[in-house]
């Protein structure tokens, strides 16, 4: 397996979405050019995330989204790259939302990946997606488990991802807001991150928010759960390594990790 060039795009997404999404095509076209192979985007980057960028999703042309979509699978068929785009999606009694990771260019058709793990704000505008759904992508001989946001607080949905074999985890983000807790997220969020990686000796990349309020910059952890790169807003640009790049101990941890957790 060789090294994947992947790049996230930091910025803070508003209640326009035509704005949102000519931002996310110049980066898709940016990413494409400095040779990035994928390119993540923050949770609901396309139409604002509810009660950050607007108060909720009643005012969303969802014909619109689905238009700027498909603009965006083209911006990355040509720029030659995959997109992980934070986006959502109406049902068809239109009164039920997803908040959705949609996987454009990495096959024949999309794959939209529906959060399973809702806060309890989230409640309030999603429904969470299926727990049987797929979530992961196959890219340049990769294997890569996708997560968004929330999900970060659950080690099954983590553990179910490295039983599968992911070689990486990508996951998208709007972690920012207020803390019930002061300072306490800006602590153990990143620190998360770390472990998420570390216990399970896979390399993850996440794309957060810019939001002046966010509780972690977008970065990229490797499999030793070092924090690799960082960038608080715009593009980051990093290369994942498969594990075998490092020394055996790391594939040994993540063989003993399965074995404590399934036998």
């Amino acid at each position: 397996m060789d090294p994947l060039p992947v790049a996230t795009f930091a910025f803070t997404a508003s209640d326009d979405i035509g704005a949102n999404a000519k931002r996310l095509q110049q980066a898709v076209a940016d990413a494409g050019r400095a040779g990035a192979k994928i390119l993540l985007t923050p949770e609901c980057s396309l139409i604002g995330y509810p009660s950050a960028a607007r108060a909720d999703l009643s005012a969303v042309d969802w014909c619109r989204v689905g238009d700027e979509e498909d603009v965006l699978e083209l911006a990355a068929r040509k720029a030659g790259i995959v997109l992980v785009l934070g986006t959502g999606c109406a049902f068809r009694d239109t009164t039920h939302f997803s908040n959705d990771a949609l996987v454009l260019n990495a096959g024949p058709t999309p794959l939209r990946y529906r959060k399973r793990a809702l806060t309890p704000g989230d409640t309030k505008h999603f429904i969470p997606g299926d727990e049987q759904q797929p979530d992961t992508i196959t890219v340049a001989g990769w294997t890569l488990g996708l997560t968004i946001c929330y999900e970060l607080r659950f080690g099954a949905v983590w553990a179910k991802q490295a039983k599968a074999g992911v070689d990486a985890f990508l996951t998208i983000a709007h972690m920012a807001g207020p803390d019930i807790d002061p300072g306490t997220k800006v602590e153990v969020i990143p620190n998360l991150y770390s472990a998420r990686a570390a216990e399970w000796a896979t390399p993850l990349v996440l794309a957060n928010t810019a939001a002046p309020d966010r509780w972690v910059d977008s970065g990229h952890w490797d499999a030793r759960g070092a924090r690799v790169a960082t960038k608080a807003e715009g593009l980051m640009l990093t290369t994942l390594q498969p594990r075998s790049t490092l020394a055996t101990w790391y594939s040994g941890l993540r063989d003993e990790s399965l074995r404590r957790q399934f036998g």
